[in-house]
């Protein structure tokens, strides 16, 4: 995912993008990770681009899809009630793809580059 976000500057709006597309990005890394269990396995940015609708922004895409991920992967976490059998229900991919965002760096940062009250507010459809 590195060369898909290359110069991307830390504290800018990551672009809002269409659910669809953070569904089929999480189902092809859901299969990567099924097919190669406890590992960590790169998948290219051409595989990513071809799974994406046309003239998505697949750098936004695919960052949105990991902080899906990272919620996820909290089974008590505070959006355990939106997954069934380790897949999101569509109000998440919803919210991952509409809830303002910022692009972080690799230096880091405390918390979650997103306000969790409006994802959870998108997700329960309170925000739209």
């Amino acid at each position: 995912m590195d060369a898909l976000l290359s110069g991307k500057q830390a504290g800018e709006p990551v672009p809002q993008v269409d659910p669809a597309d953070i569904k089929a990005v999480w189902t092809i890394y859901a299969d990567v990770a099924r097919r190669h269990p406890g590992k960590q396995v790169a998948v290219g940015a051409g595989f990513i681009t071809a799974s994406c609708r046309p003239g998505a922004d697949v750098s936004a895409v695919a960052y949105r899809t990991g902080m899906l991920q990272i919620m996820a992967a909290h089974p008590e976490g505070p959006v355990a009630s939106w997954m069934e059998n380790g897949e999101p229900d569509d109000a998440l991919f919803r919210a991952a793809a509409q809830t303002k965002m910022e692009w972080v760096d690799e230096t880091g940062r405390e918390g979650l580059p997103f306000d969790i009250n409006e994802f959870l507010g998108r997700a329960r459809g309170e925000i739209t």
